[in-house]
């Protein structure tokens, strides 16, 4: 059972909402499942029961951060390139629409993983990716 789906039967539980209310959500949420894509970054213990931290943000919003950067893009160096998935690509040929694609392609993939770091000083494990 998701997160989303427990916390809207939590509230029901304790009064918050109306079961024609949590329908209602519960609707909208299964609407949305599969659809939706978000960029996850989480933080475990060694154990990685559960997340000590959980970062979840809808692609989205991802992509007009990345419109809005595009319109910035006069203040990077000239010639300045960024690896990304493996492809060399210089920042002032980002438009928006190739923005678009490559986040397309990257998440259309299910799970797609950025990075998975271990420190062993600490005893953790952070994974970032794209689901």
């Amino acid at each position: 059972m998701s997160e989303e789906r427990k916390k809207i039967l939590s509230m029901v539980a304790e009064g918050k909402l109306t079961p024609e209310q949590a329908d209602r959500l519960l609707g909208a949420l299964k609407e949305s499942e599969g659809k939706t894509k978000f960029f996850r970054v989480r933080v475990y213990n060694k154990n990685k029961d559960n997340p000590k931290v959980k970062v979840d943000i809808p692609i989205g919003v991802l992509k007009l951060a990345s419109k809005i950067g595009a319109a910035f893009k006069e203040v990077i160096p000239e010639g300045f390139k960024v690896n990304i998935h493996g492809k060399k690509i210089s920042l002032d040929e980002f438009t928006p629409e190739i923005i678009d694609k490559i986040i397309e392609e990257v998440s259309e993939e299910g799970k797609f993983t950025i990075a998975e770091i271990t420190d062993e000083g600490k005893d953790e494990f952070v994974e970032v990716y794209i689901e």
